[in-house]
């Protein structure tokens, strides 16, 4: 059995501010020993089950996040920033994976109730819409997995995250590490808890007999980028073969999901006025 991880920063283990996010943040290596103790339990919990192959994808900020030495032996780990990645939070996912983990996870931009709530780029996105739906960093990944025919089994975040992925994911096995009382603060569980049930709860998902099924979009596939601000869609319309769809919008099709989601961060790549720190 080969399992694949993907994991984020803002929905892990105490992390509810900004300061936690990137290297330049007063606690942010603290928030990186709460998000790779959160990684460590999914991936014990996957060799417990029974994984013969873990592969863990980096995907929040620079993508280096993660302390290796602290994860178990066999795991292998995707690190590097999303400038020379094609699908962001997923690269290294194929079709020879039995099943994906989300950990670290966060809601989508406008999410009510939600710690650090944003859909990829948060300064640029105000909305991503597939298909005419609403779409999380959540749907896109598991939307990736599912091209690929893979099912998301199981996510870890906080309780608006986890709210989120039951409405595409509705027998998903799922932990959260916190609730928000505002944007960027939280009730949070301790590393101790959380850790047992991150691992309880993978070791759980990956052992059903009858796992979820992939989450699959209808091709061909339209995707709809809303920005914050109209300069924001004046540079993405610099990138090839999109429509303008309104003032602070771009929209475009492609034949399946995979080169749709290549193409939105493509679009937001071109959308950023300069690189930023996350990127590099």
């Amino acid at each position: 059995m080969q399992v694949f991880i993907s994991c984020d920063m803002e929905g892990a283990t105490g992390v509810v501010h900004p300061d936690q996010l990137l290297n330049k943040g007063y606690d942010y290596a603290r928030a990186r020993k709460f998000l790779t103790g959160d990684v460590a339990a999914a991936c014990e919990g996957a060799l417990a089950a029974g994984a013969t192959r873990v592969v863990v994808c980096d995907g929040h900020g620079s993508m280096r996040n993660l302390l290796l030495e602290d994860l178990p032996e066999p795991v292998e780990v995707v690190i590097g920033p999303a400038s020379s990645r094609l699908l962001c939070q997923c690269e290294g996912l194929d079709e020879g994976f039995d099943a994906v983990l989300f950990v670290g996870y966060h809601a989508r931009n406008g999410a009510a109730g939600a710690v650090l709530p944003h859909t990829w780029v948060g300064s640029l996105v105000h909305e991503i819409t597939v298909n005419g739906v609403v779409f999380g960093e959540t749907a896109l990944n598991a939307a990736i997995a599912g091209h690929h025919g893979v099912p998301v089994v199981m996510v870890a975040g906080d309780a608006a995250l986890v709210e989120e992925a039951r409405e595409i994911l509705p027998d998903v096995e799922a932990v959260a590490t916190k609730q928000a009382v505002g944007r960027a603060s939280a009730i949070c569980r301790t590393p101790g808890w959380t850790r047992k049930a991150i691992r309880a709860a993978a070791e759980k998902a990956l052992r059903r007999k009858k796992r979820p099924k992939p989450f699959v979009v209808r091709t061909p596939v339209v995707v709809s980028v809303g920005f914050h601000d109209v300069r924001m869609a004046d540079r993405a319309m610099k990138r090839p073969l999109l429509e303008r769809t309104g003032p602070r919008s771009v929209a475009f099709s492609r034949p399946d999901f995979l080169d749709a989601a290549a193409e939105a961060w493509r679009v937001l790549e071109m959308t950023m006025a300069e690189d930023p720190e996350f990127l590099r």
